[in-house]
């Protein structure tokens, strides 16, 4: 059977102990496995994503990676892509990926940026691997809205992550460059990394996830079968057979 990478148990996410966001939440991500999250705007989708990512703290419950406390040991093992990509805007393709491997660097690295060849050499992998290595020398500002999405799934990438928190990664995105990342995505949870995504279009997430939750009301609840075909058609981007 394989790792369960990502644990979430009876925790209360939000900002107040009064008023949370969601409550009672209950979420399981094992190795190598994609899981969707849907629901309405403003319902609490990016702050169930950071604080899976440990950015925010439950305010009850627990939350384990890998077996153990979600904390300093998933440091560089948990890859975020957010909403707002948090690129460097004025600086290249190539210094962009590079800074996901940071979490992993020597202080010393960090501090007085100089990046092992190890760090060049993944960071050209990854770059290569979203198909921009023709860009890696290009200022992102200069990309376009999908390119500048491939620059940001790289950047997790190079650390080799076990876990990917991917919040609208798809958003305001035509089919074909919805397409390309998918696959992107796809060739991460084939080597084994577990991504947890963040869709409006439950009927795209089901396409290409093993499983899509919905955030309704102040609970996560999992979309069954009847309730994804219920929603209007939409052409489907089919996850390929195992």
């Amino acid at each position: 059977m394989s790792e369960q990478i990502l644990s979430v148990n009876s925790a209360a996410i939000g900002f107040d102990d009064v008023e949370p966001l969601i409550e009672g939440v209950e979420l399981r991500l094992r190795e190598g496995e994609i899981v969707g999250l849907t629901g309405r705007s403003g319902i609490g989708k990016t702050t169930l994503i950071r604080t899976c990512a440990g950015l925010i703290p439950p305010l009850s419950g627990s939350i384990s990676f890998a077996g153990a406390p979600l904390g300093d040991k998933a440091r560089g093992e948990v890859g975020l892509i957010p909403q707002r990509l948090g690129l460097i805007q004025h600086q290249t393709v190539g210094y962009n990926v590079l800074m996901g491997a940071l979490p992993r660097a020597k202080w010393y690295q960090s501090a007085f940026s100089l990046p092992s060849a190890e760090m060049r050499e993944s960071t050209r992998n990854a770059v290569e691997a979203v198909g921009l290595q023709d860009k890696i020398l290009t200022s992102v500002n200069s990309l376009s809205g999908g390119q500048q999405r491939r620059v940001a799934i790289a950047r997790a990438m190079v650390q080799s992550p076990k876990l990917v928190l991917a919040d609208e990664c798809l958003g305001e995105l035509d089919a074909e460059t919805a397409k390309g990342i998918i696959n992107l995505l796809r060739d991460l949870a084939n080597d084994g990394t577990s991504i947890l995504i963040v869709d409006h279009n439950p009927v795209r997430a089901r396409t290409f996830c093993d499983r899509v939750l919905q955030l309704r009301g102040k609970r996560l609840v999992e979309l069954g079968d009847e309730e994804q075909d219920a929603t209007p058609a939409l052409p489907v981007l089919r996850r390929p057979e195992q």
